[in-house]
């Protein structure tokens, strides 16, 4: 069982990645950056970022275990 868990342990972020990436795809559909506000616009990016490294933490982390 670990060992299948092992091998798939790529699946841990990209599921979490999809989810997340379709819920910005829907706020963003429904008009969440419509009215040109930079203070939202600054939100939206700082999230991004901080999932951006999140991610490339949890890369580096899975690969010097591997």
């Amino acid at each position: 069982m670990k060992k299948n868990l092992l091998k798939y342990r790529f699946l841990l972020l990209l599921i979490p990645l999809g989810l997340f990436v379709r819920y910005i795809d829907i706020k963003v559909y429904d008009g969440f950056l419509s009215n040109n506000s930079v203070s939202e616009h600054y939100s939206y990016l700082g999230i991004l970022l901080a999932v951006l490294i999140i991610l490339i933490f949890l890369i580096i982390y899975f690969d010097k275990k591997s």
